[in-house]
């Protein structure tokens, strides 16, 4: 499914960026819920995706200080305090929020974020074009895009090459899946110096990102550009702050934090790119 929030508001129907109206998700069980009404193809990876990630997690296991050697990335970017197998406890990278210019330019916006924290100016229209983003918004996967079918992650390599982006499917929050988020994020914040990008899923009964409406089945992507307590506390942009085209952005901070098992929770379903 493609991420352009449609929100019915109560007197006006608007089209902003990347939700639809709210449906009827079952309070008992939200992952089941998902699961019966998704509509992406999730394509299987390729070849070359599955072997980065094997690359990426082996290095995770390594000594942080050696780490980003696969990447060739200066072990001083994580500081003393990754010395002795372990990186700091708490890490960021520039606060560059941007609101998105259309109601669905989400995925375009949290590119142009991530590219700009990497040292690349990629403006909001020409990441539209690359990820292939229509008015329904930008895809988890089937996007057209190449070599891939991933669109967030293909137009990030393409880009940059500090990291190479791979998409990370969550179908539910369990405590394996917040520990390999968790994980992944240290090891892509403190090591490589490099954003996550997330693609929320947000249902009715389930948790949502800070300042949006809880009566809306949301999906939105959005720049993971930090953590506190060794990954325990997530640090993220949100490109609906300031979007004009929204009608709820005024509620929305530019910068929020949240546990990170909510974060995968709000994630479930689709995922992250890291």
């Amino acid at each position: 499914m493609r991420h352009a929030i449609l929100s019915v508001a109560l007197t006006t129907a608007l089209v902003i960026l990347f939700a639809v109206s709210a449906g009827t998700a079952r309070a008992d069980d939200d992952t089941a819920w998902k699961a019966a009404h998704d509509t992406d193809p999730h394509l299987p990876l390729t070849q070359d995706q599955l072997e980065m990630i094997a690359a990426k997690r082996a290095a995770e296991a390594e000594p942080a200080a050696e780490a980003t050697t696969w990447m060739s990335i200066q072990s001083s970017t994580c500081g003393t305090a990754c010395g002795g197998g372990g990186y700091p406890s708490s890490a960021s990278l520039i606060a560059n929020q941007t609101p998105q210019a259309t109601s669905y330019y989400c995925g375009p916006a949290a590119v142009h974020e991530a590219l700009g924290a990497l040292g690349v100016s990629l403006s909001q229209s020409a990441a539209a074009a690359a990820l292939h983003t229509t008015t329904s918004g930008t895809a988890w996967s089937g996007g057209g895009t190449s070599p891939s079918g991933y669109p967030v992650p293909d137009v990030m390599n393409r880009y940059q090459s500090r990291n190479y982006y791979v998409p990370q499917p969550v179908s539910s929050a369990t405590s394996g899946t917040v520990n390999t988020y968790e994980n992944d994020l240290e090891a892509d914040i403190s090591g490589v110096r490099a954003p996550l990008i997330g693609d929320a899923w947000e249902t009715t009964t389930g948790y949502h990102l800070t300042g949006h409406p809880r009566d809306h089945t949301i999906f939105h992507w959005f720049e993971i550009r930090g953590y506190y307590g060794s990954g325990g506390t997530t640090l993220y942009e949100d490109s609906v702050h300031g979007a004009t085209s929204i009608g709820w952005s005024g509620g929305v901070p530019a910068y929020s934090n949240l546990p990170s098992s909510q974060i995968v929770s709000i994630i479930g379903g689709r995922g992250y790119v890291w």
